[in-house]
């Protein structure tokens, strides 16, 4: 397979826009540091694909708006999202108005590490995180319930570090006969491997949690979201938002704005499932090849 960065630090390749994010090796989009550093790249493409979201910050552009929509969405429109810091000095000034949620996660006052449980060997079992946790809070700064999100992107395989130390030195690549691409692909095995065993272990979580009322919510490039669906068997029942559902919100990349020279973010789709729902299918797929495929791929080969 082959692979083109499509984002360099938030522009495409050669803008002069992105030079002083890449010599600084910072995200234009969360004004922190790359968590990619060596390469930079927030979206690439395949030859026979559109853009693909390849960074988690990158779903994080407009002042994390991504949030702030599911904020809105199960909390009521004008939700505000404040951090725990602030929560405590509005309890003290009484400010708060029962608009406002507090949102837990990386840069807005850390993730909240949740024990997992014992290990039958009796070692130590440690930790897992949920990436945000959104907590709309009442006029006294008491829980009043909440909801969790994971924000994930997917990898990529193969190596594309040519490609990028070409951009960093603003000097051309060819790549692939001059295509520009670089021999590296998406690591879609991940969807199987590690997105949808995590979802669903930390949903059978949340669905135990009283005040968790309207599930967990899982934010994804549409590509993503594209491999789930079609690896879960597009049978899915759709649910009203509660507690124990999963919430899947997809989002792309629009045409370069002239302006900004960058790509907006586009939100393109939700379905709303149950964990049962999802754990069923994963484990009992109804997308599978014809009965006897293995059989037939011998044959043929011994012919």
């Amino acid at each position: 397979m082959a692979l083109k960065i499509v984002e360099f630090f938030g522009y495409e390749p050669y803008r002069p826009e992105a030079a002083p994010f890449a010599a600084n090796k910072q995200c234009p989009f969360t004004n922190g540091d790359c968590i990619k550093p060596n390469h930079g790249a927030c979206s690439v493409k395949l030859v026979n694909t559109g853009s693909i979201i390849c960074c988690p910050n990158r779903l994080y552009a407009d002042e994390y708006r991504a949030l702030s929509e599911v904020g809105y969405e199960v909390f009521g429109a004008g939700t505000e999202l404040i951090t725990a810091s602030e929560a405590r000095l509005r309890k003290v000034q009484g400010t708060l108005t029962e608009k406002q949620a507090v949102l837990f996660g990386k840069r807005w006052g850390g993730e909240l590490p949740l024990p997992r449980p014992p290990r039958a060997d009796g070692g130590k079992a440690g930790s897992y995180y949920v990436d945000w946790i959104v907590a709309k809070i009442d006029k006294n700064g008491e829980l009043l319930e909440f909801t969790a999100l994971e924000v994930q992107t997917i990898d990529t395989t193969g190596n594309y570090s040519d490609q990028a130390q070409a951009y960093f030195a603003s000097e051309p690549f060819p790549g692939m006969g001059g295509r520009g691409f670089s021999d590296a692909s998406m690591n879609w095995e991940n969807v199987n491997k590690r997105i949808l065993p995590q979802l669903i272990y930390k949903g059978h979580v949340l669905r135990r949690e009283s005040k968790c009322s309207k599930g967990l919510f899982f934010i994804c490039p549409h590509s993503v979201y594209e491999k789930i669906m079609n690896r879960l068997g597009n049978h899915l029942h759709s649910y009203p938002i509660g507690n124990g559902t999963i919430t899947f919100r997809s989002y792309g990349l629009g045409y370069v704005d002239p302006i900004t020279h960058q790509r907006p973010l586009e939100f393109d789709s939700q379905f709303t499932t149950t964990i049962d729902q999802v754990a069923t299918a994963f484990t009992s797929p109804m997308n599978l090849p014809p009965q006897d495929v293995y059989a037939a791929a011998i044959a043929a080969a011994l012919r």
